[in-house]
């Protein structure tokens, strides 16, 4: 795998592109580790691989609700490079792989010196804040039901074919339900024959089948996001 298996990366110029990995270092990132929070001071950005990582908000009580999910298309962390600070969400990873990190004063000085990367950048965030406000309209208009088909269908186009490591407790705090309410959407899931679920393990049986159940609600005509093409 190279870094030019991240589409941010593979579609930007080749100048930009020499530059930007003359910083980078490959890393392996772990399940539930944290490379972005609004109470730590990061000091990196991260182009990610065959990895993603979820972005949660959470309220004084600890209690998530996540608006988005980054895989090979994008990056954490962009908003660092533009001067910008961490913001009010975490970053966590959800499913394990490589990235590429870069310090960001090092992407401070090229952002600085190369338009070009600054529109780029500035593209992709704009694409971002579109996803996440389409998540937070889904959670206050959608039933549990078509979010959590939503949330699969999205997890496996950010994260590759099943099977997915997504335990229930884990399904609930992203979808900031109760754990009864994600079993038994996962149950009806399991009965239409669209997925089967064990020891926090989903595999997608029906991949149309779910897709359409994501998009059961007029709340969620807008498309699921796709990785942009190179």
């Amino acid at each position: 795998m190279t870094p030019h298996t991240n589409s941010l990366i593979a579609q930007l110029l080749a100048a930009d592109q020499t530059e930007i990995l003359r910083h980078c270092e490959e890393i392996a990132i772990e399940i539930g580790s944290v490379l972005l929070s609004p109470h730590t001071g990061e000091q990196f950005a991260y182009f990610l691989g065959n990895s993603s990582v979820v972005m949660v908000v959470r309220d004084i009580r600890g209690r998530g609700l996540a608006l988005g999910l980054i895989g090979a298309e994008g990056a954490v962390g962009l908003q660092l490079g533009l001067g910008m600070g961490s913001g009010v969400m975490t970053y966590q990873v959800q499913s394990s792989g490589l990235a590429w990190r870069i310090q960001t004063h090092a992407l401070k000085q090229m952002v600085q010196k190369r338009p070009t990367l600054l529109l780029a950048f500035a593209k992709y965030l704009c694409v971002v804040s579109q996803e996440v406000a389409t998540m937070a309209t889904a959670a206050q208009s959608q039933d549990i039901l078509t979010r959590l088909a939503y949330w699969i269908v999205l997890s496996q186009e950010r994260s590759g074919p099943s099977p997915l490591l997504l335990t229930q407790n884990y399904l609930a705090d992203m979808l900031g339900v109760r754990r009864a309410s994600v079993t038994l959407a996962a149950m009806e899931l399991k009965a239409r024959g669209l997925l089967e679920y064990r020891r926090g393990k989903v595999f997608v049986l029906d991949p149309m089948g779910l897709e359409k159940m994501a998009r059961a609600t007029p709340a969620s005509d807008v498309a699921i996001p796709q990785r942009p093409s190179r």
